[in-house]
């Protein structure tokens, strides 16, 4: 990145929108690594590019009959076991708080298509997180996400999938961490992602303007909490072990995180700069993107190894390249 400065690299962009919907986040199809999944909270649907950026590029919109619940402003995407992704929507359902992350396939013949009795194609879907803020998988079909409305991270494991269109829920398993610890906002998505190697999750707990580290084999199973349907667990984890990463200070509203050959990336939606630290928190570097404040949200390292992330204002996607 040179000095960081908006003049030492390139912002290409791999997609122009045809209007504005809102992008929050992105992520290549690791089975399809030419696809380039991005979702929109605006009007809750995806766009999927295929070669971003190359002459023979194309994009096309995709909305599940049905997204207006199972995928109702989607703050973020998570590519999990093979064929599926996991979203979750920032909303309450219309004041209910019915609310989770939801399982689908990448499998085009399934996902956004009709299914008979009308709760489109979704894979799973359980509700005990309304106002979702991120999401991120750990294994199988098991994923973590930013609960907004308890102000917890919540572990969702779908365990079996019911099936496109099916409301079988009976088999999931949720586990709520650290309640009362994060804070979310209105304005920015606020991202996690799990590191297999450590098996701790990093979040982007934006309204509190730090970066935070959570031990996931800490903790004890504790109480029972109250939900809105039949589940095969749904309890506290008490005494797990959270720690700040970056204290407030150096970040005004992280929201997109990602890990990245041994550092912590995360953009600042307040200031348009990403930024890189190392595992115990320092500063490495820092880059500023010149875009306007609050333009920044998801980002991906794309199979090029290079960084692709939306922008909340325009509803582009760039690439960002060196200056050479």
């Amino acid at each position: 990145m040179k000095d960081g400065s908006p003049s030492s690299v390139v912002l290409v962009p791999v997609f122009e929108p045809d209007r504005q919907r809102e992008p929050t986040d992105l992520a290549f199809n690791p089975e399809r690594p030419e696809e380039l999944w991005v979702v929109n909270r605006r009007d809750d649907s995806v766009i999927l590019i295929t070669r971003p950026g190359a002459p023979d590029g194309t994009a096309r919109r995709l909305r599940d009959p049905a997204a207006s619940h199972f995928m109702d402003r989607p703050p973020a995407i998570a590519f999990g076991h093979a064929g599926t992704f996991g979203v979750c929507g920032d909303s309450d359902n219309g004041g209910n708080d019915y609310m989770g992350p939801s399982l689908f396939s990448s499998d085009l013949a399934i996902f956004a298509e009709a299914t008979p009795d009308g709760l489109g194609s979704h894979l799973d879907m359980l509700h005990s997180s309304p106002f979702c803020k991120g999401i991120a998988h750990e294994q199988g079909n098991v994923y973590w996400v930013f609960n907004g409305h308890d102000r917890a991270i919540d572990r969702y494991d779908f365990a079996h999938d019911h099936g496109p269109g099916n409301d079988d829920h009976a088999d999931g398993e949720i586990y709520r961490y650290v309640p009362g610890e994060v804070l979310g906002t209105d304005e920015a998505p606020s991202h996690l992602v799990y590191s297999a190697e450590d098996r701790h999750l990093y979040i982007a707990d934006t309204g509190h303007r730090r970066l935070l580290k959570l031990d996931t084999t800490s903790g004890t199973p504790g109480s029972s909490f109250p939900g809105q349907e039949t589940v095969e667990v749904r309890r506290h984890v008490d005494g797990a072990t959270l720690v700040e990463l970056v204290p407030p200070g150096a970040l005004e509203a992280p929201s997109g995180i990602e890990l990245h050959d041994g550092l912590v990336y995360v953009t600042d939606h307040a200031t348009s700069r990403f930024h890189a630290f190392d595992l115990t928190g320092q500063p490495v570097r820092t880059l500023d993107t010149g875009l306007p404040a609050g333009s920044l949200a998801g980002f991906t390292f794309g199979p090029d190894g290079k960084v692709y992330f939306v922008d909340l204002l325009s509803s582009r996607v760039y690439r960002i390249d060196p200056v050479l």
